[in-house]
């Protein structure tokens, strides 16, 4: 499936998308239409922010085969991806440092950010999307069911190299990992996160970290875009690529998907030319 790219029109689509989806949380019992009641007694809608003292993150343990030089080349790619302002996907968008709108519903938990990044949909009501028609994407089809007072997610469908790869302790992302998610409140008023990535092409066994959010104190806040990223912006260019080698300068350059360019997602994109020595 062939698309036309802009990376300037991408990144305002992805705003947009976020914009209606925040909004849509503050109509619901927060100066809009009145709240409706929540479809389970374990409702975790509202506006969590997570502190940096609030992060339970141990060194993942890696397959002998993820080298320096392979976690080298995902940060390259990940520093690439925040040259051309692309979607950040996750898991970055869970701690983006912004607050995290959460609205559940009957069908759907909806986690809204005010990132550079397409809000996630975690549904209740569905299986996984057969891999056969789903198109693998930065935050992945992400299913739920309730265990007890705990939201399990599933999370399968990732993209191959979409969005930002580097996860919390160490290793990334791939087309291959499986994320499952505990949701839960604890203390009474802190929203406890407990990830557990597996991959069999990264992680010798399971990584599991936590991050708990604690619930905005303010019913008032009012959401905000994410701030904007200009991909063509010189003086940020050459901030952003200040600490690159001469080889990653022009790799990123050789990334650029220039306005009009038919790009086909299902076919492996050529790999980058190496500089000419002077």
């Amino acid at each position: 499936m062939k698309f036309r790219l802009s990376a300037r029109v991408a990144t305002l689509a992805v705003i947009a998308m976020t914009i209606p989806s925040v909004a849509l949380l503050r109509s619901q019992g927060r100066g809009g239409a009145p709240a409706m009641p929540p479809s389970d007694p374990h409702d975790l809608s509202g506006f969590w922010e997570l502190s940096s003292s609030w992060k339970s993150v141990p060194p993942a343990e890696l397959l002998p085969s993820i080298t320096k030089a392979t976690l080298d080349k995902m940060r390259d790619a990940d520093l690439i991806s925040e040259r051309w302002c692309r979607p950040i996907g996750m898991p970055a968008l869970m701690d983006n440092g912004r607050p995290l709108g959460l609205l559940q519903g009957s069908y759907e938990l909806l986690i809204a950010t005010e990132a550079n990044t397409a809000p996630r949909h975690i549904y209740f009501n569905r299986p996984h999307v057969s891999a056969e028609i789903y198109d693998p994407t930065s935050i992945g089809d992400s299913i739920a069911h309730w265990d007890g007072d705990t939201l399990i997610v599933d999370t399968i469908g990732f993209h191959a190299k979409n969005g930002r790869m580097a996860i919390p302790g160490g290793g990334f992302r791939t087309e291959h990992s499986h994320l499952v998610e505990q949701f839960k409140i604890v203390k009474g008023s802190m929203l406890s996160v407990t990830s557990t990535w597996t991959d069999p092409t990264v992680f010798r066994t399971p990584h599991t970290y936590e991050y708990r959010y604690s619930k905005y104190p303010d019913l008032n806040y009012e959401p905000h875009a994410a701030i904007g990223c200009d991909p063509y912006d010189e003086d940020r260019t050459a901030f952003v690529e200040r600490t690159f080698s001469p080889a990653l300068k022009a790799a990123a350059e050789a990334a650029l998907v220039k306005p009009g360019t038919m790009v086909d997602f299902k076919k492996p994109a050529a790999p980058a030319a190496a500089p000419k020595k002077k």
